[in-house]
């Protein structure tokens, strides 16, 4: 058990976190820039300083938000997140769960009327580590979809005209639920845009008005972010660019104007001009967030496997996680459905019997892999049949005298409350009994020893167990006392000379490598292993010191270093472009 807990104790601290930058470097005007800098900050501005490596930014008009739209929250998650603050915790109140709670309704986020804050909320969601696939950003994602015009195009509001700029939002919110250039509604908005396109390369608000900067940013952004070069031919009209247009617009003083017949300066536009000129789109950037410890439990066939605490991001994560910790192998599956625990301990899925799942003893209704967990959700996993239902004992006394007797209660999970589990089957040791119509039994303790009693009945899942002790205590006639001395024990600990590896914009059969050195600054020898979470690319295409990353393993002396190199390579079919995540973690324990 000790060494279960140091080793997730070491995992937790050393995430080193896989963020591919696809996002290119640009000449920025250090006009505009240093423009913003004497601004009133907001939400924009502090968003375009942050995309271009501004640091030290005055974040306090972040403490509150004002406002009591959605797109108000939506703008400070992304500008807190941008300036690599925590959304939930940097203000007066958890921004991202005010959106997910005051703002989502209706199977949509936000006013039912608009759009503009499902395209932010996506954005704004997804910038603070909300999964792809959870429901409100799919019931976001589908809001958007349905409400696309026919001529490729979004609008600020439902039934509205389309208009470039949320249609570039709405891009950029889309990729972020995996969307991509080839799909329908994506490649439908691209000709919009480029229809709108006017003869000097710049973008309107609508057709037929002059091309502003506001537009141009927007739609430069959205480009950057399908993978697309905004100066290429494809992106011209009349040999001319957007990127060209919009810097037409710049003043003197380093800010931009709306339209070039205004000469009025605009901090607005100016903000949305940088994240567009430094090849920027939003999210900035997205929040990495170290998953947390989560309670797991696992129940074979005829036995519990394992009953531990380990970290994990979805509900697959933590049973490859634990697997170290509790000794078991395992076996996952990639299916057109997604990936599958096919296997525990050899035990296979076969016919209707195989490994499910339930967090907090409730079934999701999506597989595994795209459960993401939330702070403080247990994990039960079990072989058998699906339908089956959660079970769990409990008793008065642990610790009783021989002939004393105890009381069990038994329990099911019916889908929303814990209730009585009527004629349930108990074991008490190698004893079985029956408890009655309550989910009760009282047992006299005849036999001293201790006695794990568990539920077991068919097409329910096995339950915890708890153990009892038996034995004759004479309190009047047995004094006991002792002395105990807690003597120093070893500690496993490493450290890495690296957190975060950023492999720079690749193309399809690239290969890059980073190194990352491995020191045992512990008191004793550790076995190491690593594992690679997160996007499929990752999981699928590192490799450790020349093996894949499963096949890693390494034994490290006190005060000794491994060089690790860490190669990712980019299959040169891979079709989906955009930033992926991952999570590569070093597991250690003490080496035998």
């Amino acid at each position: 058990m000790k060494k279960r807990i140091l080793a997730l104790m070491c995992v937790f601290a050393l995430i080193i976190t896989l963020i591919p930058n696809s996002l290119v470097k640009a000449e920025i005007n250090q006009a505009a820039v240093d423009y913003l800098l004497l601004q009133t900050q907001d939400a924009w501005v502090t968003m375009a300083l942050s995309a271009v490596g501004e640091t030290n930014l005055d974040l306090s008009h972040l403490e509150t938000v004002e406002g009591t739209l959605a797109t108000d929250y939506q703008k400070a998650v992304l500008a807190l997140v941008a300036a690599g603050e925590d959304p939930t915790t940097f203000g007066n109140i958890d921004y991202v769960q005010k959106i997910k709670t005051d703002y989502y309704s209706d199977n949509q986020i936000g006013d039912t009327s608009l759009l503009n804050d499902d395209m932010w909320g996506i954005l704004a969601l997804a910038s603070a580590g909300e999964n792809e696939n959870s429901q409100i950003m799919q019931d976001a994602k589908n809001f958007l979809l349905n409400n696309q015009n026919q001529d490729g195009g979004w609008p600020y509001s439902v039934g509205g005209g389309s208009d470039t700029n949320d249609t570039a939002a709405a891009i950029m919110a889309l990729l972020e639920v995996g969307l991509n250039e080839s799909d329908t509604a994506i490649d439908d908005a691209i000709e919009y845009l480029k229809n709108q396109q006017n003869s000097d390369g710049g973008f309107p608000y609508t057709q037929g008005s002059d091309s502003d900067s506001g537009s141009d940013a927007w739609v430069i952004s959205a480009i950057h972010k399908l993978g697309q070069d905004p100066i290429s031919p494809d992106w011209q009209n009349n040999s001319n660019n957007a990127v060209d247009h919009l810097k037409s617009l710049q003043k003197g003083d380093g800010s931009f104007k709306w339209i070039a017949t205004d000469d009025t300066s605009y901090t607005s536009m100016t903000a949305f001009a940088v994240i567009a000129l430094a090849e920027k789109f939003h999210p900035i950037t997205s929040l990495v967030i170290n998953p947390s410890l989560h309670k797991l439990r696992i129940e074979g066939s005829s036995n519990l496997v394992c009953e531990t605490e380990t970290i994990g991001t979805t509900a697959l994560d933590i049973v490859q996680n634990a697997s170290m910790a509790c000794n078991y192998t395992f076996e996952i599956q990639d299916t057109a459905f997604g990936p599958y625990l096919f296997s525990i301990n050899g035990e296979d899925a076969t016919g209707v019997s195989g490994w499910m799942y339930f967090v907090n003893n409730v079934s999701p209704p999506v597989g595994a892999a795209d459960y993401t967990l939330q702070q403080g959700e247990e994990v039960l996993w079990y072989y058998g049949e699906w339908g089956w239902q959660p079970t769990r004992i409990s008793v008065d006394k642990t610790y009783v005298d021989v002939g004393e007797e105890i009381l069990i209660l038994v329990e099911y999970h019916n889908g929303t409350d814990w209730a009585a589990f009527p004629e349930a089957d108990i074991m008490v040791g190698v004893n079985s009994y029956t408890v009655d119509g309550n989910g009760q039994k009282t047992l006299t303790m005849n036999d001293a020893g201790s006695f794990d009693i568990y539920v077991e009945n068919i097409n329910y899942v096995r339950s915890n167990i708890h153990t009892v002790t038996v034995g004759s205590i004479d309190e009047e006639k047995i004094g006991l006392e002792v002395e105990i001395e807690l003597l120093p024990q070893p500690d496993v600990s490493f450290e890495v000379t690296i957190k975060h590896f950023n492999y720079g914009q690749m193309n399809p059969g690239e290969q890059k490598e980073e190194e990352v050195s491995l020191i045992n600054t512990g008191e004793i020898p550790i076995y190491v292993e690593g594992i690679v979470s997160g996007d499929d690319i990752f999981k699928d295409n590192i490799e450790l010191n020349g093996k894949n990353w499963q096949d890693y393993y390494s034994t490290l002396s006190v005060s000794t270093k491994e060089e690790i190199d860490v190669r990712f390579t980019v299959p040169s079919q891979y079709d989906s472009q955009g930033v992926k995540t991952g999570d590569l973690t070093f597991w250690a324990v003490g080496a035998n």
